[in-house]
Parts: structure tokens; sequence; C-alpha cells
């Protein structure tokens, strides 16, 4: 694969929410013209604000898999639960096949950051649409070892 600057891929970045703007706008900080930025540029007290809707999730190859090690407050409460340190091939509708599973291998093989706005689906009725931001990270400069997301919820218009 050859190297390319980064550039989002997705739906349209112009109509993502703020929130999905600044964790995007830090990642490609940290970025600059490179695929990705490692983890230890990674600085979570200079994105306080966005902790609560901050994902990571370590990728894992041969076979490829993806299990979250960090999971914002507001990501575990908006949901069925925390579903940190369970590995997605185990996980009811993150496994290979789903929407999910192809957006992180896009990610992990095409080095880019997608942008995604799906169906919510949780124990919360107020909210119509999840909007996501999810980024490569990586240590070496060509592996993709972890993907660090971004994910807000969109609340129905009244």
């Amino acid at each position: 694969m050859e190297e390319q600057e980064s550039i989002l891929y997705g739906e349209d970045f112009e109509n993502a929410s703020a929130l999905i703007q600044r964790g995007y706008g830090y990642w490609k900080t940290k970025a600059g013209t490179r695929p990705a930025p490692t983890w230890r540029e990674i600085k979570p007290a200079e994105i306080k604000d966005l902790l609560p809707n901050l994902v990571v999730i370590h990728v894992l190859q041969n076979p490829l898999d993806f299990v979250e090690r960090i999971t914002g407050q507001r990501i575990i409460e908006k949901n069925y639960g925390n579903s940190m340190g369970v590995y997605w091939r185990q996980f009811p509708g993150r496994g290979p096949g789903s929407r999910i599973w192809a957006s992180m291998d896009d990610v992990v093989n095409y080095r880019k950051p997608s942008l995604q706005t799906i169906p919510y689906v949780g124990p919360h009725k107020d909210f119509l649409r999840v909007q996501t931001i999810t980024c490569p990270i990586s240590d070496d400069g060509k592996t993709v070892n972890k993907i660090l997301g971004f994910v807000d919820y969109l609340r129905r218009l009244v």
C-alpha cells in the first residue's frame, strides 16, 4: 500500500457535529502529513472535554480482531453496557460482516479516518443517530495498531 496523506473518507465532514470535528481536528494536528500519529503523541490532558466521548480500540492481527481498551463515560451511559475488553469476534453485532467491523477494517487497511453516521440502538429513546469518527494510530508508521474514536449522540428533533 503506497504512502498517502491522511484524507478523511466517509460521509460529508462539513455536516459533522462540533464534537466530531474537534476530535478529528485533534487527531489531524497529531498526524500532520503522516497517515497516523503514534500513541505516544496522544495526550488526554489536551482533550479533557472530549474524553467522555472517546474510545480507544486495539487492533489485533492474525486473525484480525478489535477490542475496546478505553471507553468514555458518555459512551457507556448511552449504550447497553460496557464492552471494554470484549473481542469483537465474540460480540453480537460487531463481528465480521457487520457495518462497524467493515468500518474498522477500512481504517486499518487504508490508514485513513472514517466518518460514519448510524442509527442509534440503545436504551435512550431521545437519540436518533450516532456519529463517529475513527482515526488510525500507528506506532511503527506502517501498521495500524490502535484506533482512536470519538462518538457523538445526535438527539431527535422535537
